[in-house]
């Protein structure tokens, strides 16, 4: 579930595809599943890692789509929606998260079979013209019974870089 979550971005029909400008992502997710102690056997890491090249977005338009919540479940065909942890509404889910700022991310089939992980923002690095862009995200808890210390990493850069 980790790492084909962002996969979709590829192939919709959104705004960002318009633009001019190119950019290139690199998408690494990674996840452990069950836990060492009751499925030893199946305990393993999970790695999925894409490369993409969007050559009508701007790095820096990828970076604030991708690091905006609120655009997951646009992007996501798992994805249903997003919330502020606790339902506080302390983090606005339609502007990039912040080094720090977390997010409940609901999957699945809700209402009959719904999932949520947390999501930790812990790198938040905007593209500029001389560097690459990078976002990390990471759930210590991910998906109980299903998968724990998930991570998603977002290198964006320009594409002739």
């Amino acid at each position: 579930f980790v790492g084909c979550k962002h996969e979709k971005i590829y192939g919709k029909d959104h705004k960002l595809m318009k633009m001019r400008s190119t950019a290139a992502l690199t998408i690494v997710a990674l996840a452990t599943t069950a836990s060492p102690s009751s499925f030893s056997s199946a305990y393993s890491p999970i790695s999925l890692s894409t490369k993409s090249k969007l050559s009508q977005t701007p790095p820096i338009e990828l970076y604030q789509f991708l690091a905006s919540p609120a655009n997951w479940p646009k992007i996501v065909a798992s994805s249903s929606s997003v919330e502020s942890p606790d339902n506080t509404k302390t983090v606005d889910l339609s502007r990039p998260l912040r080094q720090g700022q977390s997010v409940n991310e609901i999957f699945g089939l809700p209402p009959l079979f719904p999932l949520s992980v947390t999501w930790q923002c812990v790198k938040s690095v905007p593209p500029t013209n001389t560097k690459k862009g990078r976002l990390e995200f990471y759930s210590v808890n991910g998906v109980p019974g299903i998968a724990t210390r998930c991570k998603m990493n977002f290198d964006i850069d320009a594409v002739n870089r």
